[in-house]
């Protein structure tokens, strides 16, 4: 049948749109035909803020390339805080590319090929209501909280991203600084991302690869998120964070909820190392140079408390576990800790010269590097003033054994509280074998009035400890007995005994302790050099030390070195406020010996720089003793008494708060 030519023409104009418009599809499709749709931000602006629930803005321009897939491009895009919040921007975003397929979009699906952003300034809030700005879901005013949910169970199994609903391909971010602010922070936390990456396919978790600085602090950062749609949607989801940081390494796994700040978070974290003071200038503390450090628990963390269960430190060979709960319903946290240990090994908590009070010169230049983030962080000393006041601390540990390389001391505890500024540990207990030590210690370093004391008691203390660990191979022993009681108006444990009262008592029997050269000082010097009998060395009894301290000057009313043949007396003191030693040293034969050079010696000189030498005159009276000796001793021989030559008479002198006006010694002046 023949069309009429009218028609025929109608048809091929038809059918010559039709392929026309096929073929733009097919080059638009194919070639990428940038669009700029500047002249429309403020459709694209209020579109995105009905989507977000808070102001959007575009700065720059917005380009679009045609094709199967389409490439968005934005240029200054402004995301306001939410509302609730003070005035100002979330998040400042230079420039952001993203290509997406148009085909899986007719089916429902996002399926993004490549997301990248370059340049962003991220600033994070929370407010007094506990509301954050970076979930889509704030806090109603006047609404009750609502109450805690029931612990979940966390899985140990690998996360999985079952949905293939939101699947990112390649995620490119660069250049990323964020601050973080908080209720009572001075200057906002810092820090940055250099670059991060990631991917999220189906069956797969939503993986992300971050470096950056924290705290002018390099880290490494891997976030596994199990679904990221249920992040976005819900602000909630299983995660795994593997953070390096301060040649540290940390993990966490578990559960997350960013609606709220510290509002529902359960999960395993660990934290391990090799020198615990590589976080000084992370956390602004100067910590103790532990080595091989571990700690691990499971967290459960909500808007007023914090507890960790399964609560596990190691240091070296040393374990202590149990549990820990932080509530903070009053002005300051509570934080409570129960821990019990199988053992603990002295040698493993060896920190060298460091002290709590002492300051690391590193530590002034890792201070400087940190800026004004550490004072939102809070810096100082462990037992500073400032850094007392921000807790209050109980302590209490259980230690089943306790060893000091091979020597087993015993078993203890120790219970330690920091309450309203004021250091406590009271008990210290330890028993060790045939005898105990106790401590109690307290400081309060205000600065109004600072108080410190210390009351401590050793008793029956096996002296060969302490040698084996300067001198393993030692055979030297004995038993050593202490008792303190110090009171100071100080601020510090280091400034202790600079206006201390009180006293400071000790004695010791010791065991195979040579007295050595001391035999040449005032016995026979002709037969102590002759002598070459080991069997006839003098050996040590006792020392005794009953010392009275008074405003910061210890002084002795008994101080006595006591050895088979000869008594050593001293006298004098030690003043701690201006750190200057006057010691007055002399030697008494036991019994009255030819030619011997019995010379008083004085220790004197400050405590860093001090010097040993003859008391005036002591050198004429001992020359003059040493000529006439062969007449003076014959005499005195026939008419003194000898001195014991175990020096019982001394070595049971008793210590501790009775008889301070003892009389001297018998031997002594």
């Amino acid at each position: 049948m023949r069309v009429f030519k009218p028609l025929r023409w109608i048809l091929y104009i038809i059918g010559g749109l039709i392929a026309s418009l096929l073929l733009i599809l097919i080059l638009l499709s194919i070639i990428r035909i940038p669009i700029d749709l500047s002249s429309h931000k403020g459709m694209v602006e209020s579109a995105a803020s009905l989507a977000l629930g808070r102001t959007v803005k575009i700065d720059d321009k917005i380009v679009i390339s045609t094709s199967l897939r389409p490439v968005f491009s934005v240029e200054g895009l402004r995301i306001s805080n939410p509302k609730n919040f003070e005035k100002g921007d979330f998040l400042n975003m230079k420039s952001a590319e993203i290509r997406v397929h148009v085909l899986p979009l007719l089916m429902g699906k996002i399926k993004v090929a490549k997301f990248s952003v370059k340049g962003i300034s991220i600033t994070l809030v929370e407010n007094k209501q506990g509301a954050v700005n970076w979930s889509s879901k704030t806090l109603a005013e006047g609404k009750s909280e609502a109450p805690p949910e029931p612990k979940p169970s966390i899985r140990e199994n690998q996360l999985e991203l079952t949905s293939d609903s939101l699947v990112l391909a390649k995620l490119d971010l660069a250049d990323i600084a964020v601050d973080y602010h908080r209720p009572g922070m001075a200057e906002p936390m810092q820090f940055k991302i250099d670059e991060c990456t990631g991917t999220m396919l189906p069956g797969k978790p939503f993986i992300l690869s971050m470096k950056g600085k924290l705290l002018n602090e390099p880290y490494t950062t891997e976030i596994e998120i199990g679904s990221l749609q249920e992040l976005i949607e819900e602000s909630r989801s299983r995660m795994a964070i593997d953070t390096q940081i301060a040649k540290t390494r940390f993990n966490f796994a578990g559960t997350l909820d960013l609606a709220k700040a510290t509002k529902n978070l359960h999960l395993k974290a660990s934290a391990a190392g090799d020198h615990l003071d590589n976080l000084n200038g992370l956390l602004g503390l100067d910590l103790p140079p532990l080595k091989s450090y571990k700690a691990a628990a499971e967290l459960s963390m909500g808007r007023e408390r914090i507890e960790l269960t399964d609560f596990l430190i190691q240091v070296g060979n040393s374990q202590l576990t149990g549990k820990m709960t932080a509530e903070k319903s009053g002005d300051k946290p509570e934080v409570t800790l129960e821990l019990e240990s199988p053992l603990i090994q002295l040698n493993d908590f060896d920190v060298g010269e460091w002290s709590p009070e002492k300051s690391d010169p590193k530590q002034s230049v890792a201070e400087e590097n940190r800026g004004k983030a550490s004072e939102a962080v809070g810096t100082g000393k462990l037992l500073s003033p400032e850094v007392l006041a921000k807790f209050n601390v109980r302590m209490d540990v259980k230690a089943d054994k306790v060893m000091s390389g091979k020597d087993e001391l015993g078993s203890g505890v120790l219970t330690v509280t920091l309450k309203d500024g004021r250091f406590t540990a009271d008990p210290v207990k330890l028993n060790i074998p045939g005898g105990s030590f106790f401590m109690a210690a307290s400081l309060k370093p205000e600065k109004s009035a600072p108080e410190a004391s210390v009351r401590a008691t050793i008793e029956n203390f096996d002296f060969g400890v302490p040698v084996r660990r300067a001198k393993p191979k030692a055979d030297m022993g004995g038993i050593i007995n202490l008792d303190v009681d110090l009171k100071s108006s100080a601020d510090s444990f280091n400034n202790l005994m600079a206006s201390s009262n009180g006293y400071f008592n000790f004695s010791g029997r010791l065991e195979n302790l040579k007295a050595g050269v001391i035999d040449l000082w005032a016995v026979n010097v002709i037969a102590a050099v002759l002598s070459r009998n080991k069997e006839n060395q003098s050996q040590i009894n006792c020392l005794v030390g009953r010392w009275t301290m008074k405003d910061g000057v210890l002084e002795p009313d008994v101080f006595l070195i006591d050895t088979t043949k000869i008594r050593i007396c001293g006298k004098g003191q030690i003043n701690f406020k201006d750190g200057h030693i006057d010691l007055k040293m002399a030697p008494i034969p036991k019994k009255a010996e030819y030619f011997s050079l019995a010379t008083p010696v004085e220790v004197k000189g400050n405590f860093t720089d001090f010097g040993v030498g003859i008391q005036p005159g002591g050198l004429l009276g001992t020359t003059v003793n040493f000529i006439a000796s062969p007449v003076t001793s014959t005499f005195k021989r026939l008419f003194s008494q000898e001195l014991p030559a175990d020096g019982n008479d001394v070595c049971a002198i008793p210590i501790g708060p009775e008889d301070r006006s003892a009389k001297p010694s018998v031997g002594c002046k």
